[in-house]
């Protein structure tokens, strides 16, 4: 991105998105939880966090390696066409893989295998993964073309499952719709920039997908550990205890996620290049530009925190109903979340993936995993869904200590205190706004 108006319209697109992708669905929520109740939404809620595995699998990191090879040289043709096959032919493997041991997991996993229809009209959404090809838009700046689109598709969808579930039996046209919506915008938005790029298909050989693989495979495991400690939270207490628990639980972490979608993920999807920019031109540039940002990330983060914590459960109430204040206690644990994944997402995302670092960022991912996988057991079985809860905080805020300490170490300080000074920030906002 060349100027800081583009970073800042890139930002708000991104905000676009993020409302129809986590907002809009909410606004059903008030109505679709007082018809199904907390154990239908368990049970719709567990499948979905079941498939993140498979979105993670087919995405395989490439909204962040693929955007990073693009984005140096976005307007050469040839590099974006090639980009394109490569990441398309080896998405359709990944999906035919997934497809596969999805309908096994159907079968013998005890919480899919009691509602199968559910559990297969949560699949389509893996199908409008493989057509969302984000990490194009990304690289050629283009979000804000496709945010709207992307906003209009979830409006019409929305409206379509508030006037299609009446009964509590309808709960299983929430996943269909869902899905449909996914392939719907994916589709339209694949067709658009396949003519708008100029991109054709061409032939990418099987060994090449298998080297494609094995090049991007450590950001992929990178993004697989954080999935292992956020999604195998609902996974493994949906094992252990009942659907309406499982309920419970993600009432309160489907608010939060709409937190970290709508502050957290334009941030970092749009600083992502620009960020990029800056590292190329020197290191120290890059540095700079992370303490120039930082403190504006904190303080945002950290009054929506205190917002959170005292008006969330007025908004559990609101949102769900009476019938779900057991999961009041969650989110007030949950309050502080956001603000520590902005922070791994700073160190992580914007410093270690830029300084070529994917390895130590898998290690401390995969290491924040183990922990979480360990722990969670344990709480589960003695706290339930409120153990869960404590769970997600406590690892999130390892991984950040641990990235942070790894980043001191290497001789790099991502926070430069005197930048948190009224006047440093106020200079910074000019400057973004000036450019």
């Amino acid at each position: 991105m060349t100027s800081s108006k583009g970073l800042f319209k890139s930002i708000a697109s991104l905000g676009v998105v993020q409302i129809a992708n986590y907002v809009l669905p909410l606004i059903s929520i008030p109505i679709i939880s007082r018809i199904i109740g907390p154990e239908k939404l368990g049970v719709i809620n567990y499948a979905v966090a079941f498939i993140a595995y498979f979105n993670i699998l087919i995405g395989f990191g490439f909204d962040l390696t693929a955007t990073r090879r693009l984005s140096k040289e976005p307007k050469n043709i040839r590099l974006r066409i090639t980009i394109f096959n490569e990441v398309l032919w080896s998405q359709f493997l990944l999906l035919v893989v997934s497809l596969v041991a999805y309908v096994i997991c159907i079968y013998f996993l005890p919480p899919l295998a009691k509602d199968k229809e559910v559990a297969a009209y949560t699949f389509l959404i893996c199908i409008g993964t493989f057509f969302s090809q984000n990490w194009l838009f990304q690289a050629m700046h283009d979000l804000p073309k496709i945010a709207w689109i992307n906003f209009l598709f979830k409006v019409l969808f929305t409206i379509m499952i508030i006037m299609n579930i009446k009964e509590e039996d309808d709960y299983v046209l929430h996943p269909l719709f869902t899905g449909m919506m996914h392939i719907s915008i994916s589709l339209f938005c694949f067709i658009w920039a396949f003519y708008r790029y100029e991109l054709k298909f061409i032939a990418v050989k099987i060994k090449d997908v298998f080297r494609i693989l094995h090049q991007e495979k450590v950001v992929f495991f990178s993004l697989l550990a954080i999935n292992l400690y956020t999604t195998t939270n609902t996974v493994m207490l949906g094992l252990l205890e009942t659907p309406t628990q499982v309920g419970f639980y993600t009432a309160s972490q489907r608010l939060m996620s709409v937190v970290i979608g709508v502050i957290n993920m334009p941030l970092s999807q749009a600083f992502y290049p620009f960020i990029g920019l800056a590292f190329v031109k020197s290191i120290e540039h890059g540095i700079e530009t992370i303490q120039k940002i930082l403190p504006v990330v904190i303080i945002f983060t950290l009054l929506t925190a205190i917002i959170i914590f005292f008006m969330g459960p007025s908004v559990v109430v609101w949102f769900y109903g009476a019938k779900f204040t057991s999961a009041i206690p969650v989110i007030k644990i949950l309050a502080i979340v956001p603000m520590i994944v902005a922070l791994s997402n700073m160190f992580g995302m914007q410093i270690m993936l830029n300084l070529k670092l994917d390895r130590l960022y898998f290690m401390i991912s995969a290491g924040g995993s183990v922990f979480g996988l360990a722990l969670n057991y344990v709480m589960i079985t003695n706290f339930g869904f409120i153990g869960t809860a404590w769970n997600w905080l406590l690892v999130e805020s390892y991984i950040a200590v641990v990235m942070y300490i790894a980043l001191r170490i290497r001789g790099i300080d991502p926070i430069d205190f005197r930048r948190f000074s009224v006047p440093s920030m106020l200079e910074l906002l000019g400057t973004l706004r000036r450019k």
